[in-house]
């Protein structure tokens, strides 16, 4: 058996080889998007008055259907932030509230820290922070659910008044 072996090496004394190869190149870029789902349509939050004379308006009116969705890709070593603000103005006396809940979906990635509840003003507010390269899911049940919640701040200053404003997102670079 080991004078076959050798005769078989012997006269396949050396094996064919080739080898070659192809420059690739990748490029990714930075990526920011955002979206608030399912829509961005409007809605109401509306005080309703007391049913017994000398109450207070007690209810603080609450909208949970509106989700923030984003797709991130950053700079290594770079985190972004998403701000929120009012453009427009809110009715005397009242506030606006937006507790921004912890992520939930089908997304990877660094997908950033909620800020908890904040009283939105005319100042941008970062509503959730350090953020890298992510993706939350598309779609409500995806991402960072928003409850807006209507509050009175004093009631000195509550008039019979109707108010039209709108919250702007943005997602920034830290």
């Amino acid at each position: 058996m080991k004078n076959i072996c050798v005769i078989v090496l012997i006269c396949f004394p050396s094996w064919a080889f080739s080898q070659t190869s192809v420059n690739i190149s990748i490029s990714l870029p930075s990526i920011a998007l955002l979206d608030i789902a399912p829509n961005n349509t409007a809605f109401n939050l509306n005080l309703a008055a007391p049913t017994e004379a000398g109450n207070s308006v007690t209810d603080n009116p609450t909208n949970s259907s509106k989700w923030i969705n984003f797709t991130s890709a950053v700079i290594e070593g770079r985190t972004r932030r998403i701000t929120a603000q009012i453009s427009g103005t809110l009715p005397a006396g009242v506030n606006l509230g937006l507790n921004i809940a912890n992520y939930a979906g089908i997304g990877a990635g660094t997908l950033g820290i909620s800020s908890g509840t904040v009283i939105l003003s005319g100042t941008t507010q970062t509503v959730i922070n350090n953020i890298g390269g992510a993706f939350t899911g598309d779609g409500a049940n995806n991402g960072y659910n928003l409850t807006y919640i209507l509050q009175i701040s004093d009631y000195a200053l509550l008039r019979t008044q109707t108010s039209t404003f709108t919250v702007l997102y943005t997602m920034a670079d830290n």
